[in-house]
């Protein structure tokens, strides 16, 4: 039998279980995986936690920066394209472009810039509003916008700086977006 513990303290099986406000029935609790479990508190006898985002497993860290790869002899791999007309019912093969395997500071820039995107995206209609119309930008706007492009420049340049693993998992908890009004 799996125990779970909530806090430390094991999970009546066949029970409910309530978290921030929200009941979840028992069997939910063998669906999920061991880092959402960690998130919200629940460990089961035997789990191993390591956030998946930064790692493959236990002690494996994801590369950090970009990496060209090669095949075991050392000669560069290329994206692979279909080309209809090699064979009878074509086939997939080499392009010109080098296969990159992205890195966590690529990986971690890029999710930051869509979060940025998506935070201004609700007053962008403000920005357009004045270049069209020479309308006013509210103020709180301005400063929520400023706030948001100094959070997210401030982010970018911190993970640009990382040598370590570690210290990318410290930049991306360290994130403050701002609150609008």
């Amino acid at each position: 039998m799996t125990t779970y513990y909530l806090n430390g303290s094991p999970i009546t099986e066949d029970s409910n279980i309530t978290l921030n406000g929200m009941t979840y029935p028992y069997s939910w609790l063998e669906g999920t995986s061991p880092s959402v479990r960690a998130s919200l508190g629940i460990e089961k006898d035997g789990d191993v936690n390591y956030d998946t985002k930064y790692y493959w497993g236990i002690d494996n860290p994801k590369i950090l920066e970009d990496r060209e790869e090669s095949d075991k002899d050392g000669n560069p791999v290329y994206v692979q394209v279909f080309d209809p007309s090699v064979g009878p019912d074509g086939s997939m093969v080499d392009s010109e472009e080098r296969l990159v395997s992205k890195g966590l500071k690529t990986t971690c820039t890029a999710e930051i810039k869509a979060i940025t995107n998506n935070l201004l995206k609700p007053t962008d209609y403000y920005i357009i509003r004045n270049e069209v119309e020479s309308l006013e930008i509210p103020s709180d706007v301005t400063t929520y916008r400023a706030a948001v492009i100094t959070e997210s420049d401030r982010v970018v340049t911190a993970i640009a700086g990382v040598e370590s693993v570690e210290e990318l998992i410290e930049v991306m908890s360290s994130i403050a977006w701002p609150e609008t009004e």
